[in-house]
């Protein structure tokens, strides 16, 4: 399988190197005597991480010179997008960051666009040619650990807002008809500010909640859903979030546990499981 693994270069077949320049331009070279023996005819799997504007242009630096290489298959695969949550205008004199980056993204032709869990639809309605890879088998694996250590008589998954609602409906039907519980909540547009968190249960009966979504940043949410689930109730409430940022560090408030992957970064001190194993693409 023809791969170049931009995220751990032990698993990439094709050798690599990334350089800076003094001027600071990034720079990537490919080692030729690992694409001698490669067919030309076979796809090739570009496996990236988004997490900025340097990883961005390495992408597209690789994909420039795959192409020059005789390679024209070339499939990307991304585990965290960088602009997904600006997935609109936010307020009056911002940009709509996700539009610019899909339009980068789109100027370099990939035969395929996999994206891990995007914030929104409107990351696969602007990629060209993109896939969503949805959470279902992450969340699967982490509700598995969580249950096989500490045996929860009874659980159910929460929806930490309005917006995930949909999301978390499908995965309860992929996990065999799990309990969802709805929370909501208010955030300001122009300040980020939370508030007005609530919940649709009346008596969780000391059950464990484990709430599911896509991103943590700097956990605000979490800690005002998971305050507000322990006033209704819940015994436990176990955090699985696939991309992992804890800008504010990983202890959450209220929150016993905390699982994600590593699509975003290498997280210490939680359960960050490799992502490569939910990734849809041959040799992982």
């Amino acid at each position: 399988m023809n791969t170049i693994h931009l995220i751990d270069p032990k698993r990439s077949v094709v050798g690599y190197q990334i350089l800076t320049f003094p001027d600071g331009q990034p720079h990537i070279k490919l080692v030729p005597d690992t694409m001698a023996a490669l067919s030309r005819n076979e796809p090739l799997h570009i496996v990236s991480r988004i997490t900025d504007t340097t990883s961005l242009l390495i992408i597209l630096l690789a994909n420039d010179v795959l192409k020059r290489e005789g390679f024209f298959s070339i499939h990307l695969h991304i585990t965290y997008l960088l602009g997904a949550r600006m997935d609109r205008v936010m307020a009056p004199g911002e940009p709509f960051s996700l539009q610019v980056v899909a339009g980068i993204i789109n100027s370099a032709g990939f035969a395929t666009v996999h994206i891990l869990d995007p914030h929104s639809p409107v990351a696969t309605s602007l990629i060209e040619r993109s896939v969503a890879v949805n959470n279902h088998h992450f969340v699967a694996d982490a509700i598995n650990h969580y249950i096989a250590q500490y045996r929860p008589e009874k659980y159910s998954i929460v929806s930490p807002d309005a917006g995930a609602a949909r999301k978390i409906g499908e995965l309860a039907m992929h996990l065999g008809s799990v309990p969802v519980v709805h929370c909501t909540k208010v955030r300001n547009p122009t300040t980020g500010a939370l508030s007005g968190f609530a919940t649709d249960a009346t008596d969780l009966g000391g059950q464990t909640c484990i709430i599911v979504d896509d991103i943590c940043d700097g956990g605000g949410t979490f800690a005002g859903t998971a305050a507000t689930l322990r006033q209704a109730g819940a015994g436990k409430v176990v955090l699985v979030v696939t991309h992992g940022i804890f800008s504010k560090g990983i202890q959450i408030p209220d929150v016993d546990a905390v699982y994600c992957t590593s699509s975003y970064r290498q997280v210490d001190g939680i359960h960050c499981m490799d992502v490569c194993k939910y990734l849809p693409y041959m040799g992982r």
